[in-house]
């Protein structure tokens, strides 16, 4: 009875191992799985140099000289600029260029230019100029300058500036959006407000008889492509408000409290 059963058990074993030995052998062509190609197209011509030469030749195109140049539109002032950034629209490139007003007086402001570019061969051929749609504030200064996705679809460059003259000053911010075909500018977004400067300390007002009046605000509640608000507080709380409309954002205020 013993040799039986050890017999037995041998056979089952050995079936068992040459089964498995079958499957492991048996080829799995159902499951084969044929390589995805990649789905990024391959950088050629300009857009595969380094971002740092790019911005270089866009530079250089644009304006025709390196790391510095002049720029003017019109009788405007002349604005010494430098290369800032590239910026790409699908096939289009726009170059950043910021700069400081050649001449320093109070009223005069730097400014951005902005290029725009397509790549051509190895290089690039520009397709227009505005040098200087993007403004900054006084005394020559270059711009503050951003480039945010906050505010629309498109690449948008945020600019906040001020102004100040006999005790009054204000602020409020540019949003310029860089759409394919061209920059458009939004209508001023108004900050701040104080005539602190020109309340007498005796009676607590200005010479016209206006009471104190400090205001800041804060850009909130952002629904991109669509409007925002700003908040006001200080010696008034409110709030205004924006909306997207015709490409571009637009006060629903007849006036803003915070302007100049």
């Amino acid at each position: 009875m013993k040799p039986r059963r050890l017999n037995y058990i041998g056979l089952v074993v050995t079936g068992s191992l040459m089964l498995l030995a079958g499957c492991q052998q048996a080829p799995d062509n159902g499951n084969a799985t044929a390589p995805t190609p990649s789905a990024t197209p391959t950088a050629t011509g300009v857009r595969a140099l380094p971002e740092a030469e790019q911005l270089k030749l866009a530079f250089r195109t644009a304006y025709g000289a390196d790391g510095a140049a002049q720029v003017r539109e019109g009788d405007s002032d002349v604005i010494n600029v430098k290369p800032g950034r590239l910026v790409w629209m699908g096939e289009t490139a726009a170059l950043l260029s910021p700069g400081a007003n050649a001449s320093d007086c109070h009223a005069c402001s730097g400014a951005l230019a902005i290029a725009y570019l397509k790549p051509q061969d190895n290089g690039f051929e520009v397709t227009g100029k505005w040098p200087t749609l993007v403004r900054g504030s006084g005394w020559g200064a270059e711009p503050e300058w951003r480039v945010t996705e906050e505010f629309t679809d498109n690449p948008a460059i945020y600019v906040e500036s001020g102004w100040s003259g006999q005790g009054y000053s204000c602020g409020g911010a540019s949003i310029t959006e860089l759409k394919p075909d061209g920059p458009v500018q939004s209508e001023r977004v108004w900050l701040s407000a104080s005539n602190e400067g020109a309340v007498d300390e005796t009676t607590g007002k200005t010479f016209g008889g206006e009471p104190l009046s400090n205001l800041d605000g804060k850009i909130v509640d952002i629904v991109k492509g669509k409007s925002f608000a700003v908040q006001a507080s200080g010696t008034a709380k409110f709030v205004e408000r924006y909306e997207y409309r015709g490409g571009k954002f637009v006060p629903l205020q007849k006036e803003s409290r915070l302007s100049c």
